[in-house]
C-alpha cells in the first residue's frame, strides 16, 4: 500500500498495463476510425432496411431504435478520434486544448454515455419483447404490440437522457490551465488559473504537510492513498528549462465533486450498477429463459412430428391395431412461422451474447472504481479505457452482420433494396417466385373466361392452360 512517503509502486495493475496502454493508443484512433466508419454505413443500412413497410414489427422497432442510438454514437466519436488520436501530434498545443475543444469534450462525454446507455436499455427491451413472444405467444400482441413498442422506445430515449446528463454535468467542469513547455516543446509543468482549482490546491497542500507531520502509524492508508493518487500538486520549474507559456483548456473536477467525493462515487455507481450490472445480469436470465424456451420449442416440434411409437410403417402408412393412421403433420405454412420465430430468437441471442461479452467487464471495472478508490481508477480503468471504447464500437456497428447471416427476411429485403438491376435478367427465378408466377396465371386465366363453356373447357384441360399461361409468364419475368 501507499504510505505517507511518495510510494508509486502500482497496488493493482503492474508495469504490463502501462505498457500496453502505451502501445495500444498509438492505434486506437486508426482502429476506432475504421470501426466508426463501418458501423455508420452499417447502422445506416439498418434503419433502411427495418423501416420498410413489409419489415415493420415491434421487434424491428426496437431495433431500428438501437441502430439509431448506435449511429449517433459513430457519427460523434469520429471527430473526437481524429482529433485526439490521429492529428494529435500535429496540432498546436493551444489548438490542441483550445476551449472550443473542452467544450466538445464534455459534450462527448455526456453526449456518448447518454446514448450508450439508451442502446444498452433497448437491447434489455428486445431481450423481454424476445422473450415474451417465445414464452407466452397468446400474450405477444397484448403486451408486445407495436404502440406499446414506440412508447417503450421513447421512454427509453427520454429517461436515459434525464438520469444519465445531470451527474455527468455536475462532476465536470471546464478549467484554464498554463503548461510550460520545453524548448522541443514537451510539456514539463502545468499551473491551474481557475480560482476553485488553486483554491483546492491550496487546501491539499496544507492536508498534506499535516500528514507528513503525523506519525505513519497514525495515518489511514486509504486517505494517505487518495492523496498520492489525485492531488496535481505544482511543481516548482527552475525558469531556465521553460521555453513558453501556452494557455489551454482542460475538462477537470468541477468545484462541487472536489469536495464531494460521495457525488463522485454517485456517478460510478450510476454507470456501473444502473448501466451496465443491472441490463447484463438481467440479459443473463433473459438469454438463458430463451435458450431453454427454444430447446422447448425443437423438443415439441421432435415429438409432433415423430412416429408414435406403437405404431408400424406400412406402404409409407402409420398402422396402429391394423387400422391405417394418418401420421399428424402441421401444414407447410404454420412449419416455415415456427423456423422464422427460431431463427430470429438466435439471432437476437446472438446480439445478447455479444453485448455481455462487452459489457459486463466494464460493469465490473466501474463497480470496482468505488469500492477500491482513486488508486483502481488511474492504474487499471483510465488505462483500459481505450480498449473499452472500442469494444463498445464493436458492439454497436457489428449487428448489421448478424442480421444478415441469420435473419431471411433481412436479407431478401436488403437484397430486393439494393441489388443492381441489371442483375436480374441472369439470375435464376426463384421456385417460390415460379409458384407464384404460375397461381397468377391460372387466376388470370380464368377470370378471362366469357362464359361457363369456357371455364368448363379449362377444367378439363388444366395442363393444357396451365403451362401456357406459365411459359407466358415466366418469360415476362426473366425479361425484367
Amino acid at each position: 500500500m501507499a504510505s505517507g512517503n511518495n510510494d508509486t509502486t502500482p497496488l493493482y495493475c503492474g508495469s504490463g498495463m502501462d505498457n500496453f496502454h502505451t502501445s495500444y493508443k498509438n492505434m486506437h484512433g486508426y482502429v476506432s476510425l475504421v470501426v466508426c466508419i463501418l458501423g455508420t454505413i452499417a447502422n445506416t443500412l439498418n434503419i433502411i432496411v427495418l423501416t420498410r413497410k413489409e419489415m415493420r414489427s415491434p421487434t424491428n422497432a426496437i431495433l431500428t431504435g438501437l441502430a439509431v442510438a448506435d449511429l449517433a454514437v459513430m457519427l460523434e466519436y469520429m471527430p473526437y478520434t481524429v482529433h485526439d488520436y490521429i492529428l494529435t501530434d500535429s496540432l498546436p498545443r493551444e489548438e490542441k486544448l483550445s476551449y472550443s475543444w473542452a467544450c466538445f469534450i464534455k459534450f462527448h462525454s455526456i453526449f456518448a454515455q447518454v446514448l450508450h446507455t439508451i442502446s444498452i436499455w433497448l437491447t434489455v427491451t428486445l431481450a423481454v419483447w424476445r422473450y415474451i413472444a417465445v414464452g407466452y405467444p397468446q400474450k405477444n400482441r397484448l403486451w408486445c404490440g407495436m404502440r406499446t413498442t414506440i412508447i417503450t422506445i421513447t421512454t427509453a430515449y427520454v429517461v436515459c437522457v434525464l438520469v444519465v446528463s445531470p451527474s455527468l454535468y455536475l462532476i465536470t467542469a471546464i478549467t484554464e490551465w498554463m503548461d510550460q513547455l520545453d524548448a522541443q516543446g514537451k510539456l514539463i509543468n502545468n499551473i491551474p488559473m481557475t480560482q476553485y482549482v488553486i483554491n483546492y490546491n491550496n487546501e491539499m497542500q496544507s492536508m498534506v504537510a499535516a500528514l507528513n507531520a503525523t506519525p505513519s502509524s497514525l495515518l489511514q492508508s486509504n486517505e494517505t492513498q487518495w492523496f498520492n493518487v489525485t492531488t496535481p500538486l505544482p511543481q516548482v520549474v527552475p525558469t531556465s528549462l521553460v521555453a513558453r507559456n501556452v494557455t489551454v483548456y482542460r475538462l477537470y473536477h468541477s468545484d462541487l465533486a472536489l469536495h464531494n467525493v460521495s457525488l463522485r462515487n454517485t456517478t460510478f455507481l450510476i454507470y456501473s450498477v444502473l448501466i451496465k450490472l443491472i441490463p447484463c445480469i438481467a440479459l443473463t436470465i433473459l438469454s438463458v429463459r430463451l435458450i431453454l424456451a427454444l430447446l422447448e420449442a425443437k423438443r415439441r416440434r421432435k415429438k409432433l412430428t415423430n412416429k408414435p411409437a406403437a405404431a408400424s410403417n406400412v406402404n409409407g402408412k402409420s398402422v396402429v391395431n391394423g387400422k391405417a393412421v394418418e401420421r399428424p403433420r402441421k401444414n407447410s405454412k404454420t412449419l416455415e412461422k415456427e423456423k422464422q420465430t427460431d431463427r430470429t430468437t438466435r439471432m437476437l441471442l446472438a446480439v445478447l451474447l455479444l453485448f455481455l461479452i462487452t459489457e459486463f467487464p466494464q460493469g465490473i471495472m466501474g463497480l470496482l472504481n468505488v469500492l477500491l478508490g482513486d488508486a483502481f481508477l488511474m492504474e487499471c480503468y483510465l488505462r483500459l479505457s481505450d480498449l473499452m471504447d472500442v469494444l463498445a464500437l464493436i458492439n454497436s456497428s457489428i449487428n448489421f452482420i448478424l442480421y444478415c447471416s441469420m435473419s431471411k427476411q433481412f436479407r431478401s429485403t436488403f437484397t430486393l433494396l439494393f441489388r443492381p438491376k441489371f442483375l436480374d435478367k441472369w439470375l435464376p427465378v426463384a421456385q417460390d417466385e415460379l409458384a407464384a408466377t404460375r397461381a397468377d396465371g391460372l387466376r388470370s386465366v380464368v377470370a378471362a373466361a366469357p362464359d361457363n363453356c369456357h371455364t368448363m373447357a379449362l377444367h378439363k384441360q388444366p395442363q393444357v392452360v396451365t403451362l401456357a399461361a406459365t411459359t407466358t409468364t415466366t418469360t415476362q419475368v426473366t425479361n425484367l
